[in-house]
């Protein structure tokens, strides 16, 4: 059993107890239920089990950088972050959709030069 990952049988992501040893290939600790999930998992999705191992790598990602957002951090309910976001997604729709495509054209052109200007400042 490998010495860094907690034995804890009630938490359900085995968080390490120490630092990773990186010098060590992480599917040499890799058990054969974890084989089992990951090819019943990509073969549901449709997906190649690297495939399956990069989003879900992604989704995890996605889900820390939520949970750590400054909206989570003041906003303490998950539930009412949630409706803030998906109200202020809509906020968001509702007002890009009263502005002329020409104008949209407009300000893309602005940031993609504001984006080069930064860029070439940057190399110089």
């Amino acid at each position: 059993m490998n010495s860094n990952v907690s034995t804890d049988t009630n938490n359900k992501s085995k968080k390490p107890e120490t630092i990773d040893n990186l010098t060590i290939p992480v599917w040499l600790h890799a058990t054969e239920s974890f084989y089992k999930k990951l090819n019943r998992v990509a073969k549901q999705c449709g997906l190649t089990r690297y495939d399956a191992l990069t989003r879900g790598l992604d989704a995890l990602l996605r889900e820390t950088e939520i949970r750590n957002s400054a909206l989570n951090r003041n906003i303490k309910s998950p539930s009412q972050s949630e409706v803030f976001r998906r109200t202020m997604g809509q906020v968001s729709r509702n007002y890009w959709a009263t502005v002329s495509p020409e104008d949209k054209r407009r300000r893309a052109q602005n940031s993609a030069r504001a984006r080069w200007g930064r860029l070439s400042e940057a190399r110089s």
